[in-house]
């Protein structure tokens, strides 16, 4: 008899779920692919107490850095804090053997702060969310790469 399978949509999923597809991707991508090296990347700004007031998220996967978030607290906005964290990204991309960063932003968030720092935009969707408009850019890190 064969084996029957049921697709469930999890509002609160564990984080058992989460890793095994998660790890079974990463698996496929490292034998099939040969896509290695991923690594997560975190970055703070903190306050003297101690709380972080914003930070850009993100990983590092074969010779691309995906920043998956980058916020600020109102409070610390234009204060050169984004810049900081996008800059000391890109470091640490080029450290991780990375050539290439790439992110997305919605047009009331921050699409000319990227373009202000070499980022171009690739692609987009437009009326997400009804009227907004998502972008999608990216940053070559290399000289020697450039856009096709």
């Amino acid at each position: 008899m064969a084996e029957t399978y049921a697709l469930v949509l999890e509002g609160s999923p564990s984080s058992e779920d989460v890793d095994t597809v998660t790890l079974g991707l990463g698996r496929f991508n490292r034998e099939v692919g040969g896509i290695v090296n991923f690594k997560e990347l975190a970055l703070f700004i903190r306050n003297t107490a101690g709380q972080t007031v914003g930070g850009l998220l993100g990983y590092s996967l074969g010779t691309r850095l995906h920043v998956e978030t980058l916020w600020l607290d109102e409070t610390i906005r234009r204060m050169g804090h984004g810049a900081r964290l996008l800059q000391r990204a890109e470091e640490e991309a080029l450290a991780r053997g990375c050539r290439v960063v790439d992110l997305s932003t919605f047009d009331f968030q921050a699409p000319r702060f990227y373009e202000k720092r070499g980022y171009v935009a690739f692609g987009e969707l437009k009326e997400v969310g009804g009227v907004h408009n998502l972008y999608f850019f990216r940053k070559y890190l290399d000289r020697h790469c450039h856009e096709a």
